[in-house]
């Protein structure tokens, strides 16, 4: 990974932590790892997922929602998860 990249990542997990910590007070979460918490950080990183999709596709000319951005996702998720289902074969 390049350090341009690495940089850009960081931010995100920064940004990402800060959304964490707001999104538990709001929901008046109390412990951080609890199931209610750990539902939290999913939302946080699918929510930042479709941000940068939608960024990126926006940034390039492309036209899409989120209808798009949950098909795409689904696929993505069935391929890595044969993909490790074939690696433990």
């Amino acid at each position: 990974m390049s350090t341009q990249h690495k940089q850009a990542m960081d931010a995100v997990l920064q940004a990402a932590a800060h959304d964490i910590v707001a999104t538990l007070q709001e929901r008046d979460v109390a412990d951080r790892h609890s199931e209610e918490g750990d539902l939290v950080v999913l939302d946080v990183a699918i929510l930042h997922a479709y941000r940068i999709f939608m960024r990126i596709c926006e940034e390039n000319g492309l036209d899409v929602d989120a209808g798009y951005f949950a098909d795409l996702a689904a696929d993505l998720a069935e391929e890595v998860s044969q993909d490790q289902d074939d690696y433990e074969d």
